[in-house]
C-alpha cells in the first residue's frame, strides 16, 4: 500500500475537504469511523469497580462530553483508500471546538491521555469545527439515510455512533434501546457493523482493537492509538481482514471466493453492548417481535434518579468520588441527554 496521509480538518478547510470526500464517495462505499472524547462516569468511592454491575441501575449513570476528534476512512471493493491520483492514500480526521477543556465536565486521566496522543485542546477551541457546520455538510454528502448504499464499520462503536448521531440530529437521542436502534438504522442504513460484536462468534479473537489487529496480522499504517484518523483506518483494515479470514466461502462455480452474506446479514445493525436480547436485530431480519429492553429490569439512567447533584471535576475530586472509564464496566444503556454544568448539552 502507498503511504497513508491523515488529512487534518479544521474550520478553515472543512468545506474543501468535504468536496474531496464527496469525490471519493463515488467509488469508495465502505466507511469506518472513530471518535475521541473525554467521557466521565462517577461512582461512590467505597464501591469497587468490579461491583458496579451489582448496583441498582439508577446508581449507574454517565455524563458524556463533546467529541474532540472524529476519524473517517473510506475504501473501495478492493480495499483501496482514496488517492486522488497521487502517490498517497488518505483518511480524514475532523477536529471540533465544541468541547471546552476549561469548563466542561471531564475525566482528567482521559484528558491527559488524549493530550499525550496529540490533541491540542486550545487549538481545537480556537480553530476547530463547529459541529453544526459539520452536520450540515454530512447531511448533504450522500453518506446517510435508511437506503444508504454505504457499509459502515466500527469497533465497539456504540459511543461513536451515538456521538455522531447527536451531532447530526441536534436534539436529544431516544431514551430506550429500541428507539435508539431504529434511529441508527434510519441514519446509517442497515449495513452497519460493529467488529467488537461480530468477533464474539469467532474463535481466538478477544480484546481491544490493537489486540485484534495484531491477532489478524494487521499493521497500523499511520499515526498511533487514540488518534481518531489512525484508529479509524486500523478499524477498516482489521474489518476487511476479519471478513477474509472468517467470512469467506467458495462460490457456486468453485472459482474464487465471496463473503458469506447470510451470516453477515445476521450481524448487521447490532452494536456491541446494546444487543439486549437482540430484539431490534431479530425484528428486522427474522420477522420476530421486538423485545422491550425495559421489561428486564433496565431503567433509564439519569442523574436525578441517583439523588446526586451535578458538580464540577474539581468539586468531584474534593468530595472523595472517583472518575472511571465508561468502557471498562459493561454499561448497556447510553444516555447522552444529560446536562452540562450550566446548560443542556443537546441542541
Amino acid at each position: 500500500m502507498d503511504s497513508v496521509v491523515v488529512r487534518k480538518v479544521w474550520k478553515e478547510n472543512l468545506v474543501k475537504e468535504f468536496e474531496l470526500l464527496k469525490v471519493a464517495l463515488r467509488s469508495h462505499r465502505m466507511v469506518s469511523i472513530d471518535t475521541e472524547f473525554p467521557g466521565v462516569v462517577y461512582r461512590p468511592a467505597n464501591v469497587d469497580g468490579h461491583d458496579l454491575g451489582k448496583l441498582p441501575p439508577n446508581w449507574n449513570y454517565q455524563v458524556i462530553s463533546y467529541v474532540a476528534r472524529l476519524g473517517l476512512a473510506l475504501c473501495d471493493d478492493k480495499g483501496c483508500l482514496p488517492d486522488f491520483g497521487t502517490k498517497s492514500q488518505y483518511v480524514w480526521e475532523f477536529n471540533f471546538k465544541d468541547f471546552d477543556v476549561y469548563n466542561d465536565l471531564q475525566n482528567p486521566e482521559s484528558i491527559e491521555l488524549l493530550e499525550r496522543q496529540g490533541i491540542d485542546f486550545d487549538k481545537n477551541l480556537k480553530e476547530g469545527i463547529d459541529s453544526a457546520d459539520f452536520a450540515a455538510l454530512m447531511l448533504k454528502s450522500g453518506l446517510l439515510g435508511n437506503h444508504s448504499a454505504f457499509t459502515w464499520v466500527t469497533f465497539h462503536g456504540a459511543y461513536d455512533i451515538a456521538h455522531l448521531m447527536k451531532i447530526l440530529i441536534r436534539r436529544p437521542l431516544p431514551y430506550d434501546l429500541t428507539g435508539f436502534m431504529i434511529m441508527v438504522q434510519s441514519i446509517f442504513g442497515k449495513r452497519l457493523f460493529d467488529l467488537k460484536h461480530m468477533m464474539k462468534f469467532c474463535d481466538g479473537l478477544y480484546g481491544g482493537l490493537e489486540k485484534v489487529a495484531n491477532a489478524l496480522g494487521v499493521q497500523r499504517l499511520a499515526g498511533r492509538s487514540h488518534q481518531a484518523g489512525s484508529d479509524t483506518l486500523l478499524t477498516l483494515q482489521t474489518f476487511k481482514k476479519f471478513l477474509d479470514v472468517y467470512f469467506k466461502e467458495q462460490n457456486n462455480g468453485g472459482l474464487g471466493v465471496r463473503h458469506n452474506g447470510h451470516l453477515l446479514t445476521r450481524m448487521q445493525c447490532v452494536l456491541h453492548g446494546l444487543e439486549l436480547n437482540n430484539g431490534f436485530h431479530q425484528s428486522n431480519n427474522a420477522g420476530l417481535k421486538i423485545i422491550n429492553p425495559f421489561s428486564h429490569g433496565f431503567r433509564r439512567l439519569n442523574l436525578n434518579s441517583a439523588g446526586l447533584k451535578m458538580i464540577t471535576p474539581r468539586q468531584l475530586n474534593s468530595a472523595g468520588l472517583k472518575m472511571i472509564n465508561p468502557f471498562s464496566h459493561g454499561f448497556h444503556v447510553i444516555n447522552l441527554n444529560l446536562c452540562r454544568q450550566t446548560s443542556a448539552i443537546c441542541n
